[in-house]
């Protein structure tokens, strides 16, 4: 089985995703880094994630998402980091739940807030003449639809790292 984290962008996905992989001896994936890498091969250019999002469009960008994911089905033994938006789609979660213990990395709003508005140049899902009001909107969505998800969530606010990637290795050997 994988082990499947994700969150709202700037829970931690990545971070937790490598220490986790480097505990348990599996290989890490990070979906994002494999849709730069559909895209440079599909379309010939090197871009980051943002720049992908904002040169295809939200929707392009999800049908990459969606492509990464399904090609995941065979992986096995692997710690994954899901994109922020990747569990939107009830397809995504269908195809990673067949294989994986999925981790929803909950975070607080404020400390989200502070780490996704505090980056240069912001995300482009937030909207620079409103950022708070757009970073709430994405966050209350985001929350309320992965809360249906039916992973196990960790509150992951006022954790230590360490604390979070046991927590999660715990997880995974009590079978939950």
């Amino acid at each position: 089985m994988n082990i499947v984290l994700f969150g709202i962008k700037g829970c931690g996905k990545t971070t937790f995703g490598k220490l986790i992989a480097q505990k348990l001896e599996r290989a890490f994936i990070d979906t994002d880094h494999l849709i730069e890498e559909t895209y440079q091969s599909t379309h010939q250019k090197k871009l980051t994630c943002r720049d992908i999002y904002k040169e295809v469009g939200p929707l392009s960008f999800r049908g990459l998402e969606y492509e990464v994911i399904q090609s995941l089905q065979d992986v096995q033994q692997s710690v994954i980091a899901a994109g922020g938006g990747a569990m939107l789609l009830y397809e995504n979660i269908e195809a990673l739940q067949k294989n994986s213990h999925l981790f929803y990395l909950f975070c607080e709003r404020e400390k989200l807030r502070k780490r996704v508005l505090g980056e240069d140049p912001l995300p482009p899902f937030i909207d620079p003449n409103d950022p708070d009001a757009s970073f709430d909107k994405m966050y209350d969505e985001r929350h309320d639809f992965y809360k249906k998800v039916g992973a196990q969530e960790i509150n992951i606010t006022a954790m230590e790292d360490e604390a979070v990637v046991n927590a999660i290795c715990k997880s995974i050997s009590d079978g939950k």
